[in-house]
């Protein structure tokens, strides 16, 4: 993935999230407005503001918005917990190629590079092995998932 692609696609993912974050803390605010509300009805009856009938069809209205509320918190947490783990990925992704490219330049300028450069060199090596296995793994795994989801799809009748 080119260098612009890469930060576009992060990018993305950053105005997807902050996004998700915004409806997470309204639906949140819906959460307790409706507990709230759960708590309030019974005392309504209790003092003669509002008939039984009355208040149980209310507690029955408010219980489903309550639990529509939470079906939706919950999509939506799962839709931040894939979100996150792709920026996270494409983060990973990113340190590895500025690793590449500071590697390259400590590669080319020291012909006669000395102990410290040969140190840095071998830390730099390191970490792309280790970080470009787990940027593969992360983005294999979530393409396979991806690939999968859309074979379900189509094999539905």
């Amino acid at each position: 993935m080119a260098l612009s692609q890469l930060a576009q696609a992060m990018a993305t993912l950053r105005l997807g999230l902050a996004e998700i974050r915004h409806k997470e803390n309204q639906l949140d605010d819906q959460i307790n407005q409706f507990q709230t509300q759960l708590r309030r009805v019974p005392r309504q009856v209790v003092y003669g503001n509002t008939s039984l009938d009355a208040s149980l069809a209310a507690m029955g209205e408010i219980e489903e918005r309550l639990e529509d509320v939470l079906a939706k918190r919950r999509r939506l947490l799962e839709i931040k917990k894939t979100a996150t783990q792709e920026l996270e990925a494409l983060e990973l992704l990113k340190r590895v190629d500025e690793t590449r490219s500071r590697l390259a330049d400590l590669k080319t300028n020291g012909n006669s590079v000395g102990e410290d450069a040969q140190s840095e060199i071998k830390q730099l090596e390191d970490f792309i092995a280790a970080n470009s296995r787990q940027a593969e793994q992360a983005i294999t795994e979530r393409f396979k998932e991806r690939t999968e989801g859309q074979q379900a799809e189509n094999n539905r009748p």
